[in-house]
């Protein structure tokens, strides 16, 4: 199987893994009240060990010391995370009608930049002393919107570990052929 296919693959699956990672980033550092949702944070540890992956599975390409087991292992672990992610934040993000309903998005843990306070007196991080509806509509809008692309990402990675783990195992039935495994 020729090199350039799998190193193809493993160069998108690494900017798909980027950018999980910088997503989830700026969403912790936006973060005003309290620590960041359980949900962003294990997008930030996908994204990482999305890197970890692309990082083995290209030195694996070059490398014939790495086995060629590794690289399909930990794809497919990588495959299960990615879908674990994918799948919080569809649950976490329900409710939320397109990025266009404020109160949902207000009321939304993963969009609000946390809370203080209770009952009827609760403030959000997202809506700062002297912001207007437009403003914090606007923050709302754009923390909506990185959200539904963190988890749009983690099922497309998903999809590239998928198809990683099927260069593998072809490469596995035919033999070592390129002296590394080459998806």
């Amino acid at each position: 199987m020729h090199r350039a296919i799998p190193l193809g693959l493993r160069t998108i699956q690494f900017l798909t893994a980027v950018t999980i990672l910088g997503l989830a980033a700026a969403m912790i550092r936006a973060q005003v009240f309290g620590s960041a949702p359980v949900t962003v944070r294990y997008s930030t540890f996908t994204g990482g060990f999305g890197i970890l992956v692309c990082l083995v599975g290209v030195a694996s390409l070059f490398a014939s010391f790495i086995p060629d087991l590794v690289p399909l292992v930990l794809d497919g672990l990588a495959g299960v995370l990615f879908l674990a992610g994918g799948i919080a934040w569809a649950v976490g993000l329900r409710g939320v009608q397109n990025c266009k309903d404020p109160d949902g998005m207000l009321r939304n843990s993963l969009l609000n930049w946390g809370t203080v306070g209770s009952g009827d007196n609760i403030g959000y991080g997202v809506r700062g002393p002297d912001d207007d509806a437009p403003t914090v509509y606007n923050r709302l809008r754009g923390n909506c919107q990185r959200a539904q692309a963190d988890e749009v990402l983690q099922f497309i990675s998903v999809a590239f570990a998928l198809g990683l783990i099927g260069l593998g195992y072809l490469q596995l039935r035919r033999g070592r052929g390129l002296g590394g495994y080459v998806a």
